[in-house]
């Protein structure tokens, strides 16, 4: 290999750079991972299959880790640990985070950008030269001290949170709030203790700081909107002839369930997922498969108005061959295929309906309003803690299933009182089906 270009890339004795011929070209757009092998006394390489940086720098990531002699710091010797946080780099750290915990994690993409800030504190230090207290080079010890956390604040601060396109370009730019600050240094901190629980440790330090706590960071959500604009709202999403059909759906899922709109989206009435079945009590909005976490999320009783629209999806799922099943049933769906928000179909409405387009209004306003109007409507505050998954089932309720009859007559009031300002808007439109047989037939959205 020529060494004329460096690499862009090293871990260890690993290094990512192009093949190159002596007069500098490429005989691949792949880049490889090369190493010297101390027993030909050559250098050798594989190719990561990637032109992507980003990608084929995971790919030597990949195989340091999975290479014994390289990735444990342990004394062959006498197996004692040689792990020193000062010789761990934070980057090597985080990129070992995210390849043996990060990205297996439903949460996936949420961790990389959190990180991804921290890494951007790293560059802008990097950038300063002489000036800079940190950069690339920053061990995990440095990371584990105070002052790395106070510089890190600093800067974050003045960062605002951005948004691009497809061509890069910044569309959308907002402050940052402190909580999404305290966020990245919650999931530092995560980084930080894997590299100390890693067997064999990685490092001898954990960080002697911890996020500030949420109710010092977090700004109260002010904004409430009451029957009234969620009668607009369903009355827009339920227009003939307009694709608002994943709109229309989010906001019946979400008014009967008063859920966080990723669980909303996340309802199927496909029967692997075991979430909901023709003629269940109950809808299960964490599916077989997913690991309850912080954001808990419950087992509810099925109001009429959502039982009819998960028979009319299930329908369309059962009128389906079965080979074509795959990937189909999601309740709040764009043409029969999942989607991972209605954040685009969410601003035209509030564009067309002349409402406000701020962050409070985001999604999320269904669930801190239904929450407010069950609240104001006589639900119990044990039966509404339930019912929204801010209160883990006891041992008792494994057995005994929750119905939360306050909550659920609140709902359906708020359902009755919406029909009778926006007649019609929280039905389905069903084609080529008998009303009276919702599980037979072809139903189009």
């Amino acid at each position: 290999m020529s060494r004329r270009t460096p690499p862009v890339y090293q871990r260890g004795k690993y290094w990512l750079a192009h093949d190159e011929r002596a007069d500098g070209s490429r005989r691949s757009p792949n880049f490889y991972v090369w190493w010297y092998d101390s027993a030909t006394r050559r250098e050798r390489s594989s190719s990561t299959g990637k032109v992507d940086e980003a990608s084929a720098i995971l790919a030597l990531d990949r195989l340091y880790l999975a290479d014994k002699g390289e990735a444990p710091a342990f004394c062959h010797a006498c197996g004692q640990s040689l792990a020193q946080a000062q010789t761990y780099l934070l980057t090597d750290a985080i990129a070992d985070y995210k390849i043996e915990w990060g990205d297996t994690r439903v949460s996936a993409d949420t961790i990389a950008g959190r990180l991804a800030h921290v890494v951007g504190f790293l560059d802008a230090e990097q950038a300063l030269a002489t000036e800079g207290r940190f950069g690339h080079a920053t061990s995990c010890a440095a990371a584990c001290s105070s002052v790395f956390v106070h510089a890190f604040r600093a800067w974050s601060r003045l960062q605002p949170v951005e948004w691009r396109n497809g061509k890069g370009e910044v569309t959308v730019s907002r402050i940052r709030s402190p909580a999404a600050t305290e966020a990245s240094i919650a999931q530092l901190i995560a980084v930080l203790n894997h590299a100390a629980n890693a067997e064999p440790p990685r490092s001898d330090k954990r960080p002697i700081y911890k996020p500030l706590p949420a109710r010092q960071v977090q700004r109260q959500r002010r904004t409430r909107i009451g029957v009234e604009e969620l009668a607009k709202m369903f009355a827009y999403a339920a227009e003939p002839d307009r694709q608002r059909g994943s709109l229309h759906a989010f906001l019946v899922a979400s008014v009967c369930t008063i859920a966080r709109p990723g669980a909303v989206v996340d309802i199927s009435v496909a029967p692997d997922r075991q979430q909901w079945w023709p003629g269940a009590p109950t809808v299960d909005l964490n599916p077989q498969g997913r690991t309850q976490n912080k954001k808990h999320r419950a087992l509810l009783p099925v109001l009429p108005l959502l039982d009819r629209w998960l028979r009319a999806e299930y329908a369309t799922y059962m009128a389906l061959k079965p080979d074509e099943r795959a990937g189909r049933g999601w309740l709040v769906n764009y043409h029969g295929r999942p989607v991972q928000d209605v954040d685009r179909a969410w601003d035209t409405m509030l564009t067309k309906l002349d409402m406000p387009t701020g962050r409070e209004w985001r999604p999320y306003v269904l669930r801190h309003s239904l929450a407010t109007l069950v609240r104001n409507r006589g639900a119990e505050k044990w039966d509404l803690e339930g019912f929204m998954g801010h209160r883990a089932g006891s041992q008792t309720e494994v057995y005994a299933i929750g119905e939360f009859p306050s909550v659920v007559r609140a709902l359906e009031s708020i359902i009755s009182e919406i029909e009778k300002l926006a007649p019609g808007a929280m039905h389905r439109n069903l084609t080529g089906v008998d009303k009276s047989s919702p599980l037979t037939g072809n139903l189009q959205m």
